[in-house]
């Protein structure tokens, strides 16, 4: 299903402008992603998918650049072009010492050296668990002990299963959708390229 049309805020129903409000204030933006316009048709769905990011990315206890990371991961292996872009592009602002290339080795389950162990353990194993949730199930990853290791407590747990659920649910959207991102991500270099294939 293609679905292209995004509602700017001048074509917007009065309730749905009231939502993009929000957004504009609460992301301190001038522009509207290109995800929440397309979801502009439906104040109900909208105010839904707005909610639940805001929740799940926006606050909390795990360090923003952490989700950032996980939810470009989850992203990039699961080929969604517009929600690897926005959570790249998200990562970079965050962390001005990282590089695309690094996000792109992160994805391809090699470390940046600057990252923190527990970010680390963090990353490995939620989008393990977001890309294979029968992985949890099996017993084949230690979720909560891996995660417990790293020094999470309850609450963090919590937030970042968040992260795997709000990751799966907004690229399946994006890919079903189609929905072009606002800029791409530049291509890897051709070592960090190369080193994905050996």
């Amino acid at each position: 299903m293609k679905r292209r049309v995004m509602v700017g805020y001048d074509d917007a129903s009065p309730a749905v402008q009231a939502l993009y409000d929000d957004v504009l204030a609460t992301l301190g933006a001038t522009e509207l992603p290109n995800w929440l316009m397309a979801l502009g048709t439906n104040e109900h769905v909208l105010r839904g998918a707005w909610t639940n990011y805001k929740s799940v990315v926006l606050t909390g206890n795990v360090p923003p650049l952490l989700k950032q990371l996980i939810l470009f991961v989850i992203s990039i292996n699961r080929g969604n072009r517009y929600c690897t872009a926005s959570h790249g592009y998200a990562a970079l602002s965050l962390d001005p010492t990282l590089s695309c290339d690094d996000l792109y080795s992160l994805a391809q389950g090699r470390a940046y050296a600057a990252l923190p162990a527990a970010f680390k353990a963090a990353l490995e194993t939620v989008t393990a668990i977001a890309l294979n949730p029968q992985a949890a199930e099996s017993g084949e990853i230690k979720l909560e002990e891996r995660l417990r290791e790293a020094g999470f407590g309850n609450r963090e747990i919590d937030e970042l299963m968040a992260q795997a659920e709000l990751g799966l649910m907004m690229n399946t959207i994006m890919s079903i959708w189609e929905i072009p991102p606002e800029k791409e991500l530049p291509p890897p270099s051709p070592a960090v390229a190369a080193a994905s294939v050996a």
